[in-house]
């Protein structure tokens, strides 16, 4: 379905009378007619990004799906970003340009609307004959669909079996891998599946592969090309043709896509990526890889500390967890935009940007997970405002004994870490999805035996307040080395607002991404 909704008006800056509709731009939200359409929208929220400002106008939707925006100057680059809103101002759709283009009399502007959905997949260990014994399997990918509003248990559920999905625009992909046992390795060879925006139809995998097990991916906002890496090389699929192309050697953790204003796409990648808790390490590589245009060999731009990487409206940035900076890549190097006092024995991990917001995961030994906002200095030399803490928290579980009403352990974990990051709805929300490892001594005065637990979680904000929309716990499990006497049969309890995955759809997240998501 497609909206042809005429501006009222394109009139010079400080002119009159604007001039009449056919001389106007058609902005054009394109939707694809069908069972994941966005609904209940009353009203649009447009931002057109200029070079210079942003300027920000809404409007009522008619019965008839037009909507008036007034007059706006006329501009040879202007980016789009459309949001759909409900009568609570909730985003139930949301879609934007991939690049600048003129936005002047005559033009159509198209803007690719979806439902906002934060799809997540990875593997699964099941027990076979004990606890001790995993079976590693795939498992299909799982969706939050935040226009719904319904809670997460693991049975919203797309496709076959993947281990990563990745969204490119409007478009959507799943990686297919085998897994070993007993170690959960992907193994084998990884191919790309296309998954409909508009039904969640399987279409036919795409004939490129890809070596070694993979780790992170990204989409260009033109669904053109998609990027992954893997434990052994960075690649980039034209999704067109299905063709992989092999970037880089080595193991590449993070990744990221940027379009410049003039259309060129770019991947910004992560190579020998340090560990996140112990001590830094400064070995971790920035490459850059041109992806349009003539071929062009991929470069190391620079090394240092760096655990994450982000790109935003023809701009990329980082974190380096040793020096505690945000800062900018380009071609020549890396560039420190502010620092991040987050604290003693705190790391910056995780990075996702959008509209000058960074949203920053930092780690805090032993245990402790927090989200903060920073702002990014819009000129050099300005001096940024300290960041906010959108969320923080000190991992706990509580497990109860199945056969004993009332009797409960609290368990403080001995590691937290974040998993993914990424900001949805252009803003309105910011997912995480984070792992813990607890550890229970055996209380032998109350029969508690030891107990060793991993659990997984995802969460949803409300970018604004910090408020909960999602907390999903994906996976909950252990091992009771009880002896003689022992309470014996334990469960992972939940917490206040927190769902759970029901039987069965339990599973360990390895990707998550969002329909038109900001990393």
């Amino acid at each position: 379905m497609r909206w042809f909704l005429v501006l009222a008006a394109l009139g010079a800056c400080g002119g009159g009378k604007p001039p009449p509709a056919s001389g106007g731009v058609s902005l054009v939200l394109d939707i694809p007619n069908g069972m994941l359409d966005p609904r209940g929208y009353t009203a649009v929220e447009v931002v057109l990004h200029k070079s210079s400002e942003d300027l920000v106008r809404a409007a009522a939707v008619a019965s008839d799906g037009t909507f008036d925006l007034g007059a706006i100057d006329p501009s040879t680059s202007i980016s789009v970003e459309a949001t759909l809103r409900n009568v609570s101002g909730a985003a139930v759709g949301y879609g934007r340009t991939a690049m600048a283009q003129a936005f002047a009399g005559g033009a159509e502007v198209v803007v690719p609307v979806r439902r906002p959905i934060g799809y997540f997949a990875g593997t699964v260990s099941r027990p076979s004959g004990s606890l001790q014994n995993l079976h590693w399997t795939e498992a299909p990918a799982t969706y939050s669909d935040l226009s719904v509003g319904t809670m997460l248990d693991g049975k919203t559920q797309v496709g076959g079996p993947v281990v990563m999905v990745i969204a490119a625009g409007p478009n959507l992909y799943g990686v297919t891998q085998a897994t070993s046992d007993p170690s959960g390795t992907l193994v084998g060879p990884a191919r790309l599946v296309p998954f409909s925006t508009v039904d969640h139809a399987v279409g036919a995998m795409l004939a490129g592969t890809m070596t070694g097990a993979v780790i992170d991916g990204a989409g260009a906002d033109d669904g053109s090309t998609l990027v992954i890496g893997t434990s052994a090389q960075l690649f980039a699929i034209d999704t067109a043709s299905g063709a992989a192309r092999a970037l880089a050697d080595g193991n590449f953790a993070r990744v990221a896509v940027m379009t410049s204003d003039t259309g060129e796409v770019n991947a910004i990648a992560i190579k020998n990526r340090g560990p996140t808790s112990g001590a830094c390490s400064t070995s971790a590589e920035l490459w850059w890889a041109r992806l349009s245009g003539p071929p062009m060999p991929a470069q190391m731009v620079t090394t240092g500390g760096f655990s994450d990487v982000a790109a935003d409206r023809g701009h990329v940035y980082y974190v380096d967890s040793c020096k505690g900076e945000l800062g900018e890549v380009t071609t020549s190097g890396a560039r420190m935009l502010r620092t991040i006092n987050a604290g003693a024995s705190a790391r910056a991990t995780m990075l996702a940007v959008s509209n000058g917001q960074a949203y920053i995961g930092v780690e805090t030994a032993p245990a402790t997970t927090a989200l903060l906002v920073a702002s990014l200095p819009t000129m050099e030399g300005q001096t940024p405002e300290d960041p906010r803490t959108l969320w923080n928290e000190a991992a706990q579980q509580v497990v109860r004994a199945t056969d004993f009403r009332g009797v409960l352990r609290q368990l403080d974990a001995t590691s937290a870490t974040f998993g993914h990051l990424e900001i949805g709805a252009g803003g309105d929300y910011v997912t995480l999805t984070t792992s813990a490892h607890f550890h229970g001594d055996a209380v032998l005065a109350a029969n508690f035996p030891e107990l060793t637990i991993d659990t997984e979680e995802l969460r949803v904000f409300d970018a604004a307040t910090g408020g909960v929309v999602q907390r999903y716990r994906s996976w909950c499990a252990g091992v009771i080395n009880a002896t003689a006497g022992d309470i014996d049969r334990w469960s992972c309890a939940l917490a206040a607002g927190q769902t759970a995955a029901a039987t069965g759809f339990d599973h360990h997240i390895g990707s998550m991404t969002f329909m038109f998501g900001k990393r």
